[in-house]
């Protein structure tokens, strides 16, 4: 069928577009973000004005914290 240096480019081919250990991540701006949205109403609810800015001023430093750890995680 194949002849040796059709599976040798065969071979070349797969391992050009072979994933090369490329993990998809974990959504976690759209997780922290849902998070967010759930949370908002009950700490409203529950501790007023104090606690919505204290959970905003939480979900702001998480967020920081991801973006800057994802971006010391990009290779240069």
């Amino acid at each position: 069928m194949l002849d040796d240096n059709d599976r040798r480019i065969l071979a070349d081919l797969e391992r050009q577009f072979e994933p090369g250990g490329a993990e998809v991540s974990f959504p976690t701006i759209p997780v922290l973000c849902v998070l967010l949205f759930l949370a908002v109403p009950l700490v409203m609810l529950l501790f007023n004005w104090p606690g919505l800015l204290i959970t905003v001023d939480a979900f702001a430093a998480a967020l920081a914290f991801v973006l800057v750890r994802r971006h010391r995680a990009r290779p240069r």
